[in-house]
């Protein structure tokens, strides 16, 4: 009986430490679904353990792991940044009453394993969140495909597309298994099905990886030409150059577009909105704005910064920083300083 309970407290801290990440993490696609992929095992284990402990038939097995609760939620925020929602940030505030279905399935659990006197009572109100997961669960799904169709002229992630494909066949596994449920058919059969079907969700989250990982090679490549001293471009003709053109078309892409704040924006993808070629971005940044594409960006992404926290004063530095593009506190701080020669804190002052 001890180490049932302690599997059960066991799966409430480990959903903590998850919503610790959640927290923490929820700026980077990669580690959302790192995190969907954890939430979405660790859902399926305690299950299976539910089931070989005590069968199909215990009533143990009716009552749903507090895990799944979470999987809308990191779908929906990857959603929102993928699109630079402005609003994404709000997200954080579902965390805490989320919090409390993880702390009542454990109570609940644990007074049943100990046959005390309110149990049933406990079990049945954590049950009732459940009467409404499949609509929460599908209503975050549908949002989400909708929001990346609606807003699919921001998005630049290059995983966007695959990500709007993988929501899409998760929303059909989801409708087929509540249909399958509501016309009173065998759901223990599909369920195996479905459970099975995650397996190419983990494919395709690995497929994204690899595509990520190659992203980031060319990423790095990309630095090491735009930071390259100016021999690299000795042999072209800077007379061809209309210079000024492409100085104006630079400023005013930064001036009207917030593309440039997605974390993973790049020279490659600058030059397919402006069809300018990198050479010569490259040399009109480091010949007229006296800069090289990162610099330039992050001076962008500081000043953006900066007139949010002039709207909304008492909004998060290290939430809008993130908002912003930058990838970590310590390259937000570098360049608010370089810029303002200040704290964020003492700029709102």
């Amino acid at each position: 009986m001890l180490y049932i309970i302690m599997v059960v407290v066991l799966q409430a801290l480990i959903t903590l430490t998850l919503l610790m990440s959640l927290i923490k993490n929820r700026e980077s696609v990669l580690n959302m679904l790192l995190l969907y992929i954890g939430v979405v095992t660790l859902d399926m284990g305690y299950e299976y353990f539910i089931i070989q402990k005590f069968g199909y038939e215990s009533v143990l097995y009716e009552i749903p792991g507090s895990l799944r609760v979470f999987k809308g939620l990191i779908f929906l925020y990857i959603t929102t940044h993928l699109i630079h929602a402005k609003w994404r940030d709000k997200l954080k505030y579902l965390i805490f009453p989320l919090t409390l279905v993880v702390i009542h399935h454990a109570i609940a659990t644990s007074a049943k394993m100990l046959n005390l006197s309110w149990a049933d009572l406990a079990i049945s109100s954590y049950k009732s969140y459940f009467v409404y997961y499949s609509y929460y669960w599908i209503a975050c799904l549908v949002l989400c495909i909708y929001l990346l169709t609606r807003y699919h002229k921001n998005i630049t992630h290059p995983v966007a597309g695959n990500f709007r494909y993988l929501v899409g066949y998760v929303l059909l596994g989801v409708l087929i298994f509540w249909a399958v449920y509501q016309l009173g058919w065998d759901t223990l059969i599909y369920q195996k099905i479905y459970s099975l079907l995650f397996l190419f969700q983990f494919g395709w989250i690995l497929y994204v990886y690899i595509l990520t990982y190659q992203h980031k090679l060319q990423e790095q490549q990309n630095i090491l030409h735009s930071s390259a001293p100016k021999e690299t471009y000795q042999y072209k003709d800077l007379s061809k150059i209309d210079f000024d053109s492409v100085q104006s078309a630079i400023i005013s892409f930064y001036q009207e577009s917030h593309v440039y704040l997605d974390e993973e924006f790049t020279l490659d993808q600058l030059s397919s909105h402006l069809k300018i070629s990198k050479s010569d971005l490259s040399i009109t940044f480091n010949k007229h704005l006296h800069s090289n594409f990162h610099e330039y960006t992050n001076r962008n992404r500081i000043q953006h910064f900066k007139q949010i926290l002039s709207e909304d004063p008492s909004a998060s530095v290290t939430d809008l920083a993130f908002q912003c593009g930058f990838k970590s506190k310590s390259t937000f701080y570098k360049y608010f300083k370089k810029e303002f020669d200040c704290l964020p804190s003492q700029l709102v002052h």
